[in-house]
C-alpha cells in the first residue's frame, strides 16, 4: 500500500475528473437521478481507499464543488454544503480506516458510509434549523433511495481496489527485477530450444529445454531451492506448472502463453504473474483436447495433492513412451 506522492497526486487528480463526469453522464445521458445511484460517491470512496485519509478528503471537497460551478448539481444551497460535508467525510474516513487502522476494505467502505450519512443528517439539521421549508431530501428518505447506489460501491470498490494494487504492484516488482533481464528471457524462450528460464538476483541462472512441464518438475525435484523467491519465465504455464511454481515458492511468473486457471491458482497464492497471451486451457500435442497432466489436477484443490496426481501422471506418460 505504500505509494509515491506522485502517484498519489495524479491518481485523485484522475479520480476528481471522473467524480465530475460520471454524475454528468448518469444523469444527462441515461436519465438516472443522483440520489438513486451515488455516482459521485464512487470516486471519492476510490480516492480514500487507494491516496489515504488526506486526498480523500479533498476530493471530497473539489468534486461537489467544481461540480456546482460547472453542470449546476448538486444546487448551491441546500444540498452543496450538506453532500460537501458527507463527501469530506466519506473520503476521509474512508482513507483513515484502510490506511490508519488497516481494515477489511469492506469495513472502511462500510464504516466511510455510515460517517458520511451521520454528517449529511447533522448539517440537514443545522441548515433545518433556520428554514424550515428546506427542500432537501432527508436522512432516511436519502439512505432508503441511495440504497440502489450503496450497493454498487460495496460491489464495485473492493474490485477496483483490489485489481489496480495488484496491477502496481507488478509494475513496481518489474522495475525492481529490471526489464532488460525478463526481455532476455523471453528472447530466449521464443528464439531457441529454450523452454524455462529461471532468474534470480537480477541475473539468469538456470534455463532448461523440454516439453510440457518436465524442466520445471525435474528441477522442483532435484534442485528444489532454486524456485525460491525466483522470477521464473516458461513458454507454457498450466495449473499444474502453477502448482510446482507454488510449491517451489516463486515470486513472479511470466508465461509466453498462460491458462485462466493458472494465473488464478497463482494469484491466489500471492504469486504475481503475467503473460504474453491467456487462454481457456493448456491442450495436448496436437491440439485435440485438453493435456493430459493439466487435466490430472483440474479438479483437485491443494497443491500438495494435486502435485501427487500431477507427478503420477506425468510418470505414466514417461513409462508409456
Amino acid at each position: 500500500m505504500k505509494q509515491s506522492v506522485s502517484y498519489r497526486i495524479v491518481t485523485a487528480g484522475l479520480l476528481v475528473a471522473l467524480g465530475l463526469i460520471l454524475p454528468y453522464c448518469t444523469s444527462h445521458m441515461f436519465a438516472i437521478p443522483g440520489t438513486l445511484l451515488l455516482p459521485m460517491h464512487i470516486p471519492i470512496l476510490l480516492c480514500g481507499l487507494l491516496c489515504g485519509p488526506k486526498y480523500g478528503a479533498l476530493c471530497g471537497v473539489l468534486v461537489p464543488v467544481l461540480s456546482s460551478l460547472f453542470t449546476g448539481m448538486p444546487q448551491s444551497y441546500p444540498m452543496l454544503p450538506i453532500m460537501t460535508a458527507q463527501l469530506l467525510t466519506l473520503g476521509l474516513v474512508s482513507g483513515l480506516l484502510y490506511w490508519g487502522l488497516r481494515l477489511p476494505i469492506y469495513s472502511a467502505i462500510l464504516g466511510s458510509m455510515i460517517s458520511g450519512w451521520t454528517l449529511y443528517g447533522a448539517v440537514f439539521a443545522v441548515l433545518l434549523f433556520d428554514n424550515e421549508s428546506l427542500q432537501a431530501l432527508t436522512v432516511t428518505a436519502a439512505i432508503v433511495t441511495g440504497i440502489p447506489g450503496m450497493i454498487t460501491q460495496l460491489v464495485l470498490c473492493p474490485v477496483l481496489v483490489t485489481a489496480l494494487h495488484r496491477y502496481v504492484g507488478v509494475q513496481n516488482f518489474l522495475k525492481q527485477i529490471g526489464d532488460h533481464v525478463l526481455e532476455d528471457a523471453r528472447v530466449m524462450i521464443k528464439k531457441s530450444n529454450i523452454s524455462c528460464v529461471v532468474i534470480r538476483d537480477n541475473t539468469i541462472v538456470h534455463t532448461a529445454d523440454g516439453r510440457g512441464i518436465s524442466p520445471l518438475l525435474a528441477l522442483y525435484i532435484n534442485e528444489p531451492q532454486m524456485l525460491r523467491d525466483a522470477v521464473v519465465v516458461d513458454k507454457i504455464i498450466g495449473k499444474a506448472a502453477a502448482v510446482i511454481l507454488i510449491l517451489g515458492g516463486a515470486k513472479f511468473v511470466f508465461g509466453e502463453i498462460m491458462s485462466r486457471a493458472a494465473k488464478e491458482y497463482l494469484v491466489r497464492y500471492e504469486i504475481k504473474a503475467q503473460y504474453g497471451r491467456c487462454v481457456d486451457m493448456i491442450t495436448a500435442i496436437g491440439g485435440k483436447g485438453i493435456c493430459p497432466i493439466e487435466k490430472s489436477v483440474l479438479d483437485i484443490d491443494k497443491p500438495s495433492e494435486c502435485f501427487v496426481s500431477l507427478n503420477k501422471k506425468a510418470t505414466e506418460m514417461q513409462n508409456a513412451v
